[in-house]
């Protein structure tokens, strides 16, 4: 799939999702993966990682408290940089949220699936993302 200035590769039997801000697949119900690119001020360089860290992890947080999810985080490397990468569970689902930053954007990696679903589409997602 191609987004604005990414891509990343998604199952070729889900249907497309497209918002002004993000593209994705969509499995079923509850199966998607997506990337939202979003602005980021200040501008984010791979030596800054610790000092944007707290900010991360708070944005996750939040995010966890208004679904009610428990949030399980670390760190991870794509595209052979740091980023941090979280589980949420509720309702019997379970999202990653994966926050690549680059520049002056935020990209969101996001993969949804039933609790004890296949995680392959959502490795894939990360594994398969790059930017332009």
């Amino acid at each position: 799939m191609r987004g604005t200035g990414f891509t990343f590769e998604a199952p070729a039997t889900w249907s497309l999702v497209r918002t002004p801000r993000a593209i994705g697949a969509q499995g079923d119900a509850v199966a998607l993966v997506q990337v939202t690119r979003l602005p980021l001020k200040p501008a984010y360089s791979p030596d800054q990682f610790e000092k944007f860290k707290p900010a991360i992890d708070a944005t996750a947080r939040a995010v966890a408290a208004e679904t009610g999810a428990t949030i399980k985080g670390g760190t991870i490397e794509v595209l052979d940089e740091r980023v941090r990468q979280y589980d949420l569970t509720f309702e019997g689902k379970l999202e990653k949220l994966t926050f690549v930053l680059r520049g002056k954007t935020n990209y969101q990696l996001l993969c949804r699936r039933e609790e004890d679903g296949d995680d392959e589409p959502c490795e894939t997602l990360v594994r398969s993302f790059r930017i332009e």
